[in-house]
């Protein structure tokens, strides 16, 4: 005997790339590695994935829908609850050691004085430049009033009103560093505040400031004035002299130069390059329209077939369109001749030489337009060359024209401009000479200490509407935040949202959990338990498969899975027999070549000489009887062709070979349902050929096992192959009562999960997560140990003609939980 393959890795038979580890209990297939890192089958980079998170989307917080926040929100509330206790926590500790700040403010005031007889201010007769409102002064002023000088002045104003006083000059100067001076809106108050650690301190800086700015102010403006008057009349003899100057120099360039004449020159120029311009594009379109005629032509001398592409405007349109005709009709004749006769038939060989003579008319017709349209377009190009050498003349005169403009008119405005500028100074320099003698002898503007600062009783620092508020917003924030990141991370499918939302992917059906059962007699329930919930489930798939919608796609249905244990081999087998007793022809099809489990499924004692992979193996060699590979049961009725383990088998020469396409065309003839199940998808290569071949794929899932990267991979896989995938087919799914998993009571932790799948008895199907199945089993404990809940035969003790009898009762089995299955499926 040969050696095992390299995927048998262990003494007991199993499959070393299905892992040494129970594949239905709480540890991962192997591929799948240890802990939460999936590995090199589907995770990093070889898959395009991210650790975690959304299977289609790169973030690390996922999509953001209304939805899944508020999920995410009521699954995890407890965590933002945290982080809001510990934003309370820090906002408490920063607000107890925050230093405690008092601000201080004085006042005072700001008039602008109005001299006797004058429209103006004093202010605006004095410095026009400093504005003409209360806002536009302050803004003015206010780099003075900060200025180092002026703190040196509050300094001193501080020092002589408090002899007594020990702050050290460095923090004077910081505390004033932070001061602001603020101008009351619609009023001439400004506001000084001062903020220190010391009430006393900042009352009387904040009055020392505004003593100083009083002093400061009065200072500058006596300086000011004294400066106005001599300092303006020189500038204004100055731009007197330089206004003659250039009032002579505008008036020799106009002399000298006439801009009139040369404006008028332009405009007739101009005129006549745009007629020899709008010449020139007419020709230019006419040769476009001649150079697309002729390459048109040409193609139609080369294949006639062409035809369609002519203009009805191009020469000889008529002629060739007529030969054209006679060209079709003799090869429409000649194509009905060849239907009915040989090529060496008289009528052919007549019919023949027709349509050959019709062909060399008609391209004889094409080639007289030809030579009609090429001299036409050497007469435009020779009426081309004649206007282009026109507008380049036109454009070279025109652009000497247009440099003399230029010239002209830039000499000219920069004359005049120069001459209005000065103008302008002159006048403004004369007005501001004469209203400066006027403010020489007042103030323009005065500035008065208003209400003095009083010591602060109540500190403004901290806050704490601030600091609390703050901090709750912002743990929140960080919770929800914190929450979503996770929810992203989780890679394990828990509820309908995570298919339907993430994977967008529609679910087709959700098979309850059976409890205490073997594999062979939950594949089985159909036959010996035919009014239970598995049963109805699987009715309502078989069902929705023979709607119009999915009839004419459902016919070789595949079932898959992304990883061992997740009940594809279980699914097929009890939609099989939902189809035999409705009274279809059924063919059960075992394709995992690598591990074969229906002739265990089925009970079947296989002899080498019926196993389907040896038979695919040999099909180059001999062809297949398929019907030889059959194994009948009668019990419910249905046709199974099996496999033994592939030993002198090596299954990957036997996907993608002929024998798959006839095998699968030998089905589809002779039975109206073909049930394949397959190996797991991303372990093998054989899925991709088999997802091909069949109608249409179902991909099975199990809530808490299954992970959204493979199967998000297993779905775009298929999709891009070319393959028709229907949906998902949720297995082992944990079922409640009808209130807990009704559609109005949807689970949305993982404690419970409501699909809310009603079939009209007044039950729903819903799942929960492992951590729950304690409370399913506690509300279901007075149910018989068989099937989980009350007996429906007891409800229901008339026969039902359609369902098969029960099958032969078998030896005593061993009746295990199902998570703890140890094989794959």
């Amino acid at each position: 005997m040969a050696k095992r393959p390299l995927y048998y890795g262990s003494d007991k038979g199993s499959p070393m790339y299905y892992g040494k580890t129970a594949t239905y209990g709480g540890k991962n297939p192997m591929y799948y590695g240890a802990g939460k890192n999936y590995g090199g089958q589907y995770g990093g980079t070889q898959y395009g994935g991210s650790e975690g998170g959304n299977a289609d989307d790169g973030t690390i917080i996922g999509t953001l829908t209304l939805s899944r926040i508020l999920r995410v929100i009521s699954q995890r509330w407890l965590s933002i609850f945290v982080f809001a206790l510990i934003g309370l926590i820090v906002s408490f500790a920063i607000y107890r050691i925050s230093p405690t700040i008092y601000e201080s403010r004085s006042e005072f005031t700001m008039d602008m004085r109005r001299s006797s007889g004058q429209g103006g201010t004093a202010l605006d007769s004095a410095m026009p430049d400093l504005g003409s409102s209360y806002t536009e002064v302050f803004n003015t002023r206010l780099s003075d009033w900060q200025s180092r000088q002026l703190l040196l002045l509050i300094v001193q104003e501080y020092r002589s009103n408090h002899p007594a006083s020990v702050v050290s000059e460095e923090e004077l100067y910081q505390t004033l560093a932070n001061a602001k001076l603020e101008l009351i809106r619609n009023s001439r108050l400004i506001t000084i505040s001062v903020r220190s650690k010391s009430a006393e301190l900042a009352a009387h800086l904040a009055n020392s400031y505004a003593q100083a700015i009083e002093a400061f102010t009065d200072k500058e403006n006596k300086l000011r004035c004294d400066k106005a008057v001599s300092e303006v009349h020189s500038n204004v003899e100055k731009r007197r002299r330089e206004k003659d100057r250039i009032a002579k120099e505008l008036l020799e360039f106009r002399t000298i130069n006439k801009v009139d004449n040369l404006r008028s020159m332009r405009e007739t120029v101009q005129q006549a390059l745009s007629k020899t311009t709008q010449d020139l594009l007419a020709l230019e379109s006419e040769e476009l329209k001649l150079i697309e005629f002729e390459k048109i032509l040409r193609d139609v001398q080369k294949d006639p077939n062409n035809f369609g592409a002519l203009s009805s405007t191009i020469q000889r349109a008529q002629e060739i369109s007529e030969r054209y005709q006679k060209y079709m009709d003799a090869s429409s004749a000649y194509a009905t001749l060849k239907v009915s006769y040989t090529d060496k038939h008289p009528g052919v060989i007549a019919a023949a030489k027709e349509l050959e003579a019709s062909k060399k008319h008609f391209v004889e017709a094409v080639e007289r337009a030809l030579q009609a349209g090429i001299a036409g377009l050497s007469a435009v190009r020779n009426q081309l060359s004649v206007a282009r050498r026109k507008q380049e003349d036109l454009r070279n005169e025109l652009s000497s024209v247009e440099q003399r403009i230029v010239y002209a008119e830039s000499g000219l405005s920069t004359l005049e401009s120069e001459f209005n500028i000065a103008n302008e100074v002159l006048q403004g320099l004369i007005l501001k000479e004469n209203e400066q003698r006027i403010a020489a002898e007042s103030n323009n503007e005065i500035v008065r200490v208003g209400r003095p600062a009083e010591v602060p009783k109540v500190p403004v620092l901290p806050n704490p509407l601030v600091i609390f508020g703050a901090g709750i917003v912002l743990s929140i924030a960080l919770g929800v935040l914190f929450v979503l990141v996770l929810d992203n991370l989780e890679d394990t499918i828990i509820n309908l949202s995570d298919i339907e939302n993430r994977l967008s992917l529609r679910v087709l059906a959700v098979l309850p959990h059976v409890r205490q059962k073997s594999r062979e007699h939950v594949a089985h329930t159909l036959i010996h338990d035919p009014y239970s919930q598995f049963a109805e489930v699987v009715a309502g798939l078989r069902n929705m498969l023979d709607s119009p919608r999915y009839e004419s796609m459902s016919q070789t249905l595949l079932f898959i899975s992304t990883q061992p244990g997740e009940g594809k081999t279980i699914c097929s087998t009890s939609l099989a027999i939902s189809y035999a007793q409705a009274g279809r022809r059924v063919l059960h099809v075992d394709f995992d070549l690598r591990r074969p489990r229906l002739a265990r499924i089925w009970n079947i004692d296989l002899p080498v000489e019926k196993s389907f992979s040896m038979a695919l193996q040999n099909y180059m060699k001999s062809p297949i009887d398929f019907h030889s590979l059959v194994t009948h049961i009668d019990n419910p009725g249905i046709d199974v062709i099996c496999s033994l383990p592939p030993e002198d088998v090596v299954p990957a020469t036997i996907f993608g070979s002929k024998a798959m396409t006839a095998f699968f065309a030998w089905a589809k003839a002779n039975y109206d349902r073909i049930i394949v199940d397959a190996p797991p998808f991303g372990l093998v290569g054989d899925v991709v050929t088999l997802a091909s071949l069949v109608d249409s794929v179902l991909i099975m899932c199990c809530p808490d096992r299954t992970h959204f990267k493979p199967v998000y991979f297993c779905s775009r896989s298929l999709v891009e192959s070319g393959a028709n995938l229907l949906g998902i087919v949720v297995n082992d799914v944990e079922t409640g009562t009808a209130e807990a998993f009704s559609p109005a009571i949807q689970g949305a932790g993982r404690a419970g999960y409501g699909y809310g799948y009603g079939y009209g008895y007044r039950y729903g199907y819903g799942y929960s997560s492992k951590r729950s199945a304690s409370k399913a089993k506690s509300a279901n404990k007075n149910a018989p140990a068989e099937g989980g809940q009350t007996a429906p035969e007891a409800q229901h003790p008339e026969t039902n003609a359609n369902v098969a009898a029960p099958a032969p009762k078998r030896p005593a089995e061993k009746h295990i939980d199902s998570h703890e299955f140890t094989d794959d499926e």
